[in-house]
């Protein structure tokens, strides 16, 4: 049996491995929009959150992370009135409402915050599109690999923790207030 040559030579070599990862990442979304460099290669990511495994990934809010995650395990016990009051805004007000609810049920809070969790990190990520200042971008899964992963970008990534971390204790702070002043006035009743 005789075997055909290929009518071009060059089709039998192998690609190179590391040009498909990297057109893979481009691909998928992971190119920084700032200055257009691959993820992870420049200074401008303020956070990957995979969402479906709650978790932060990397960026400058890695650093930060149980700063943050302690805070919005705070606001999420909270009566979502008073978060509405505070201006939180409609993803930890739900979060918070989901958590009431969980514990008029019967939960302890801490089990209703770990029932929770993906929505508060999802609160996160929207607390972070909020935020002028930040590009988001989806990174798509490779095939048969479920994850949902954000990308969010700044020009002064550390600036925008900064500001989250005081938006989030400025909250807590808020509602903390309000609840001391509500204690008050019962006792003045």
């Amino acid at each position: 049996m005789m075997m055909s040559a290929p009518e071009n030579p060059e089709d039998d070599l192998f690609d190179d491995p590391a040009e498909e990862d990297e057109e893979e990442e481009v691909a998928a979304g992971a190119r920084c929009p700032i200055c257009e460099m691959l993820a992870g290669e420049c200074d401008h990511l303020v956070a990957s959150i995979d969402l479906t495994y709650s978790e932060f990934i990397a960026g400058a809010i890695f650093a930060h992370e149980r700063v943050i995650v302690d805070l919005l395990q705070h606001l999420a016990v909270c009566d979502p009135d008073a978060l509405k009051a505070a201006g939180a805004g409609p993803a930890l007000e739900h979060v918070a409402t989901l958590v009431k609810d969980e514990t008029e049920e019967g939960a302890t809070p801490g089990d209703a915050v770990s029932i929770y969790y993906p929505q508060i990190m999802a609160a996160v990520s929207h607390m972070l599109q909020e935020d002028e200042d930040v590009t988001a971008t989806g990174v798509d899964a490779p095939s048969g690999d479920d994850s949902s992963v954000e990308n969010f970008w700044a020009r002064e990534p550390e600036l925008i923790v900064e500001r989250l971390i005081e938006r989030l204790q400025g909250l807590v702070d808020e509602v903390e207030e309000s609840r001391e002043e509500g204690r008050g006035k019962r006792d003045e009743g």
